[in-house]
């Protein structure tokens, strides 16, 4: 996805008020713990624990929101809703897979960004 970015942090900035420290304390949070999201979302999908699925992506669902990761804001609500209820259950992993894949570009993009 060249050209055009998969978060924005303007949100961020804003609540930092613009120090590029508190930026960067909360991009490093961010890459220090999404990659246990992940697995810990993944270890939950094998075990076909929707409740547990919900839970994190409750959990995640602040974070997507504050780095502005558009392209999941819709997606993290289903799977927390999803979970929770253990409705329509056949596309909880497609929707982990969608949310795990670009959350982990997320992580790599900033990385590279950042100098992390």
């Amino acid at each position: 996805m060249e050209g055009s970015k998969l978060y924005d942090l303007s949100m961020v900035e804003s609540i930092g008020g613009g120090d590029p420290s508190f930026v960067k304390k909360m991009v490093q949070l961010f890459v220090d713990t999404m990659p246990k999201n992940f697995d810990e979302m993944n270890a939950a999908l094998r075990s076909n624990n929707w409740s547990e699925v919900g839970k994190l992506a409750h959990k995640m669902k602040a974070t997507i929101d504050s780095m502005a990761i558009v392209s999941l804001q819709q997606d993290i609500r289903t799977l927390e809703a999803n979970g929770k209820n253990s409705q329509n259950i056949e596309a909880i992993p497609s929707l982990v897979d969608k949310v795990v894949g670009v959350l982990k570009q997320c992580v790599e993009a900033l990385k590279k960004e950042f100098g992390i």
